[in-house]
């Protein structure tokens, strides 16, 4: 809690882009549709990010950090911009997983749903087996504890949903 009351000032403080935060995550989206506009923007909002950490004493970890250039698939030549911070080149990414759910740069779901299938089926292999042992009440409360929550942790993007009934398309006939 300490943490953001610290840095509850860095949105007032970056301009040109959109900041979101959650606890001690900060993820920047710039955009814009021109090439030389776009780096200028990027440029302009990492030496806000730069002045603004240096001024409050913090340091970014830059093992962690990485740029996401999101595009559709049929983008066969990108034109990634140089991205620095503390004179360090910041390494580009297609995959990251941001609040729990994994993004790639083309907005696809296939390396979420992979990872939501790996937890799924460790959880539906622990019903199963714990199905003979304990009482229906008790499997019906890890079922929504540990599965359920599982499959409508962020649903509100809509397009996990249609993620989610991929997912249960899969299980249905593994399980068969």
């Amino acid at each position: 809690m300490l943490f953001l009351l610290y840095i509850n000032d860095l949105p007032v403080n970056i301009h040109e882009a959109n900041l979101v935060i959650f606890a001690d995550d900060i993820n920047v989206l710039i955009s814009d549709s021109d090439e030389r506009l776009f780096q200028t923007k990027i440029d302009s909002v990492v030496a806000e990010l730069e002045t603004w950490f240096n001024r409050n004493d913090l340091m970014i970890n830059a093992g962690k950090t990485g740029v996401m250039l999101f595009h559709n698939r049929q983008t066969h030549v990108l034109v990634k911009p140089l991205v620095t911070f503390n004179n360090l080149n910041v390494h580009y990414t297609a995959e990251i997983k941001f609040l729990g759910i994994q993004f790639t740069d083309t907005l696809k779901w296939h390396s979420h749903v992979h990872l939501l299938a790996g937890k799924l089926c460790k959880v539906a292999f622990m019903i199963k087996y714990l199905k003979e042992v304990v009482s229906p009440n008790l499997i019906k409360n890890i079922y929504f504890t540990k599965l359920h929550s599982l499959l409508r942790f962020g649903i509100l993007f809509r397009e996990v949903e249609q993620g989610v009934n991929y997912l249960l398309e899969y299980l249905e006939l593994k399980n068969e």
